[in-house]
């Protein structure tokens, strides 16, 4: 599996002089299991993606892909109307997830486009699209990689994902406030998986001021690494007043109790 990050960055988007090295769009993976893609939340980020893959079979109308969404805040789906391959004929998209409160996923994403949001329904974008909302706990294959989710801690509902093929494992655990002891459901997803991407929207010292708004820390994400024998700790979904500057500074905290700690940030690709 090769993994590329394309938005890092939580709640809305910040571009400036103060983001550039880790980046300032809104949440977006993807992860090739040889040419089969998957992508992860449909953030801003998912604006850059789709431009790179229109120089691919996508830009000609040959592309398939799957989309696997945490949850549907709008950080997460943001980037869905400038994804330029939706808007090739011949293209097929799949979206799983969650419902979202009292919508279902279809209902929820073509919310975003109606006319008081955006000029072009997403009815009118000429690919196709198949839509499937998940329970907890089941488990897909989709194009060779095992999936499988558990339900979080977030208001209005989070899914988190661990994705495997060929013997790794990849847990995708964005937007999730953690317990006074690690949370028993993440531990049993991530349980030895070669990454954890975590929620560390705040620092330690911020989530004080920050209690049940539905995010996590650096230190909280250790816990569970440590705890479920997770190889590596990649830190995501940084809050908008986190500064690259703020950010090197968490990344030297956190390595001094697991170095195997990284600080995602765009354009970043690694193979498992």
């Amino acid at each position: 599996m090769k993994i590329k990050y394309y938005g890092v960055r939580g709640s809305i988007p910040t571009p400036g002089p103060n983001t550039v090295k880790y980046g300032g769009n809104t949440p977006c993976v993807a992860i090739w299991n040889g040419d089969k893609l998957l992508i992860l939340d449909g953030g801003t980020g998912l604006r850059v993606l789709g431009n790179e893959l229109m120089d691919t079979p996508f830009g000609r109308g040959q592309g398939q892909g799957t989309f696997l969404f945490s949850h549907l805040h709008w950080d997460h789906i943001q980037g869905f109307p400038f994804f330029m391959p939706a808007y090739i004929p011949g293209n097929f998209f799949k979206l799983y997830g969650p419902s979202h409160v009292d919508l279902t996923l279809e209902n929820a994403m073509k919310r975003q486009q109606q006319y008081l949001n955006f000029p072009v329904l997403m009815e009118d974008m000429p690919s196709t699209f198949t839509f499937k909302e998940l329970t907890e706990g089941e488990i897909l294959d989709l194009d060779g990689m095992e999936v499988t989710n558990r339900r979080l801690n977030h208001p209005g509902g989070v899914f988190a994902y661990r994705i495997s093929s060929q013997g790794k494992s990849i847990v995708y655990a964005t937007d999730t406030e953690h317990y006074p002891a690690p949370d028993q459901k993440l531990l049993e997803l991530a349980d030895h998986a070669d990454v954890l991407i975590y929620d560390a929207t705040y620092t330690p010292e911020q989530y004080k001021d920050h209690v049940t708004w539905g995010h996590s820390t650096y230190e909280e994400g250790i816990k569970i690494v440590k705890a479920a024998h997770v190889k590596a700790l990649h830190l995501f979904h940084y809050d908008p007043s986190l500064s690259d500057e703020l950010v090197d500074d968490v990344i030297k905290r956190a390595r001094k109790d697991f170095p195997n700690t990284f600080a995602a940030q765009e354009g970043w690709e690694f193979k498992l």
